[in-house]
């Protein structure tokens, strides 16, 4: 499938600073199917939207997040997804709005499936896949009280 025939599903903002650590966009939805998440300039009115939030008051960044200083790294092992960039919009399938990173040999989210979104994303849903998703920011649960900001998100899917 070089070109698959997208379908909208739902057009969400995602808050910085949500009420718990992620935000529900979809309340359910299964596999096997390939889903988009892309991060709009515009919201479904045509209206400008801002493409850019702050993970603190010195920090802005867009949904790729804030790239890494090779020489510098910083510490990304407290953050909801270790691999993410800090500040990135991440997701996840399945779980709560407070879920927490656990660690352990089957991932960071035990029977849920995590990934990184950025500014645009295609994540393949195995036929086993399914439950809410989730999006938030990429950063420690402690510091989300400093978040601001919030991006416009425009989810679509198409059958596998």
């Amino acid at each position: 499938m070089t070109n698959p025939s997208w379908r909208e599903i739902k057009w969400a903002k995602v808050p910085a600073k949500p009420d718990g650590l992620w935000t529900v966009v979809l309340e359910h939805i299964s596999g096997p199917r390939l889903l988009r998440v892309s991060v709009k300039d515009k919201d479904e009115k045509n209206a400008e939207v801002p493409v850019k939030w702050r993970p603190s008051k010195t920090e802005e960044c867009g949904a790729n997040g804030i790239p890494k200083d090779p020489s510098n790294p910083p510490s990304t092992a407290a953050t909801l997804i270790a691999s993410a960039p800090y500040g990135a919009l991440v997701g996840k399938l399945g779980g709560s709005t407070a879920d927490l990173p656990e660690t352990g040999a089957s991932g960071p989210y035990s029977g849920r499936k995590a990934f990184t979104a950025g500014a645009y994303c295609v994540v393949t849903l195995a036929a086993s896949d399914g439950g809410p998703l989730f999006l938030t920011m990429n950063d420690a649960p402690a510091s989300f009280t400093a978040h601001s900001g919030e991006l416009t998100v425009f989810i679509e899917e198409a059958p596998l």
